[in-house]
C-alpha cells in the first residue's frame, strides 16, 4: 500500500476518534425556528362592469413552509457527523495524494523516455511482459552485467549519496544503485531496481540483497521477470485502491452534506439532473 493510501486511512480513523471524543449537536437554524404551519390568506378586490357597478371578487392563497415536524433531527445529526468524518478525514490524505499524482506522472514519463537509451550491449532480449509498461525490452547482456556486479547492497549504500534520511538508515536508494553500476544501460537499471522494491526510490537492504543473489542463480531471468511483474501489479493495485478511497470519500461526503443540511431539497430525488432542475440555486430555500 502506497504512502498516500495509508495517510488517507489514518486521517479517516483520526477524525472518527475526534468525533467520539467531542459531541456534535444539531441546532435548528433560524429559518426553521421562524417557520409556521400551512396558512391561508384571503383578499377581496372589486371589479367594474360596463355600468360602473363594482362586484366583489375574492382570491384565496395558500402558503406552505417547512416545519420541524417534517424532519427527523436525529437523522440529520447522524448525517452531519458522517460528513465531518469523511470530509475532514479524507481531505488530509486526499490532498497529499492529489499533490503526489504529478510527481508520479513525471516518474512514469521519465521511465518511458529511456527507450533506445545508451550504453547498451545489445543482443537477445529477455522478453519482459508488456504489462510492465516499459518502452522496450531490455537486452540479456545488459541485465547480466548489472546482476553480476560483485558489490554488496551494503557497499552500494555506503558508497552512494548520503543526503537522504533513508540512505543514512542503510536503505538502498536508486541513486546509490545507479552509482554502483556506472556505464550500464539506464532502462535495465530501472527495471532491476523496480523488481527489488514496491517503491520507486528505496529498497530494504536485506530484501534487495536476497533478490539480487537469486537473480544470479539458475532460472534467475524468469524469477526476475516474475518479481518485476508482481511489483508492478502491486503498484497498480495501490493506485487503484487510492482512487477508490478518494471517490468513496467524495461521494459519501456529498451525500451526507445534502442529507445533513438540506434533506428536503427536491433535487436529491433525481440527482444529477436536480443540479439544473430545480437547480443548485434553490438549495438555500431548503437549508436547515
Amino acid at each position: 500500500m502506497i504512502l498516500q493510501t495509508k495517510i488517507l486511512l489514518i486521517s479517516l480513523l483520526s477524525t472518527q476518534c475526534l468525533l467520539q471524543t467531542f459531541a456534535f449537536t444539531v441546532q435548528p437554524s433560524s429559518f426553521l425556528q421562524r417557520t409556521t404551519m400551512p396558512t391561508s390568506t384571503t383578499s377581496t378586490t372589486s371589479t367594474s362592469n360596463g355600468n360602473g357597478n363594482g362586484m366583489p371578487k375574492s382570491h384565496t392563497t395558500t402558503t406552505t413552509a417547512l416545519s420541524l415536524a417534517d424532519i427527523d433531527m436525529a437523522e440529520v445529526e447522524s448525517f452531519r457527523k458522517l460528513f465531518y468524518l469523511w470530509f475532514f478525514g479524507g481531505s488530509g490524505g486526499g490532498g497529499i495524494a492529489i499533490a503526489a499524482f504529478p510527481a508520479m506522472y513525471d516518474r512514469f514519463s521519465a521511465m518511458r523516455s529511456l527507450a533506445s537509451s545508451e550504453p547498451t550491449l545489445g543482443g537477445p532480449t529477455i522478453n519482459l511482459s508488456p504489462l510492465c509498461l516499459y518502452p522496450q525490452d531490455i537486452a540479456l547482456k545488459d541485465f547480466e552485467k548489472i546482476i553480476n556486479n560483485k558489490m554488496t547492497v551494503e557497499q552500494m549504500v555506503k558508497k552512494g549519496p548520503q543526503e537522504s534520511f533513508w540512505a543514512q538508515r542503510g536503505y538502498l536508494r536508486f541513486e546509490a544503485f545507479e552509482a554502483a553500476n556506472k556505464k550500464c544501460n539506464p532502462l535495465a537499471l530501472r527495471a532491476i531496481f523496480d523488481a527489488l522494491t514496491k517503491s520507486t526510490s528505496i529498497a530494504e537492504p536485506d530484501v534487495a540483497q536476497e533478490l539480487l543473489d537469486s537473480f544470479r542463480g539458475s532460472g534467475g531471468v524468469e524469477l526476475f521477470k516474475g518479481k518485476l511483474l508482481k511489483s508492478k501489479f502491486s503498484g497498480y493495485g495501490a493506485i487503484g485502491f487510492l482512487l477508490f478511497l478518494l471517490g468513496l470519500a467524495a461521494e459519501t461526503s456529498a451525500d451526507a452534506l445534502a442529507k445533513g443540511w438540506f434533506p428536503q431539497w427536491p433535487g436529491l430525488e433525481n440527482f444529477p439532473i436536480g443540479l439544473v432542475d430545480p437547480g443548485v440555486w434553490t438549495i438555500p430555500d431548503y437549508w436547515i
